[in-house]
């Protein structure tokens, strides 16, 4: 037996679940183009990606600590433009959420930044969900329960109302102490046989 009906929503991971993330690709074209080290340039991006996901700092600044020296220009040409192109979807997952939201509501809770946000919107990727929590936006992100606590205090959902689905063990750890249902995401046929086990399809 089922328990969807005690389940009224399922919150979604978005990067590494419905679409696969370009940030690697676009640190790859940056140090090939601009001459900087892998290891600098990671180091760089891991050190300053909290800060860029909650809000707190701009694209172009973001991007010129990875690679310090970028020029506007530079930047413009191997950042932006990235994200103007279309990006790879998983349409097998966007199917299981149709499904999934015949039962229930179905929200994103995912940690971004300005640029993804803006890139899928314009591509339509947000379509169909009940609601957005993203972590530019809201100026908090998983694990931190700050972020959790503000989506319950947004929806008046309870953390054991919800189930989350996430690639990352870490995040769906922190929620699981919080008392919400969890899945770790690994690919749409797993994803397809949980929802299935719990009755949510």
């Amino acid at each position: 037996m089922g328990f969807w009906f005690l389940i009224k929503a399922i919150l979604f991971d978005f990067n590494g679940v419905f679409v696969e993330p370009i940030e690697n690709e676009i640190l790859a074209t940056g140090c090939q183009k601009l001459g900087t080290g892998e290891w600098i340039a990671k180091t760089n991006y891991y050190s300053n990606l909290w800060s860029f996901q909650q809000g707190f700092m701009s694209p172009f600044e973001f991007w010129s600590r990875v690679f310090a020296g970028i020029s506007s220009q530079e930047y413009l040409r191997i950042v932006e433009a990235r994200y103007e192109q279309r990006l790879a979807r998983d349409d097998k997952v966007f199917a299981i959420r149709d499904d999934a939201a015949k039962k229930c509501k179905v929200f994103v809770l995912s940690n971004t930044n300005f640029l993804q946000g803006k890139s899928y919107r314009k591509q339509g990727l947000y379509k169909g969900f009940d609601g957005l929590f993203l972590s530019h936006e809201v100026n908090s992100m998983k694990p931190f329960p700050s972020f959790f606590k503000k989506f319950s205090e947004a929806t008046s959902l309870k953390p054991s109302e919800c189930l989350l689905i996430d690639d990352s063990s870490r995040n769906c750890l922190a929620a699981a102490l919080l008392g919400y249902k969890t899945i770790v995401f690994k690919d749409a046929r797993q994803l397809d046989f949980e929802l299935k086990k719990l009755g949510l399809l």
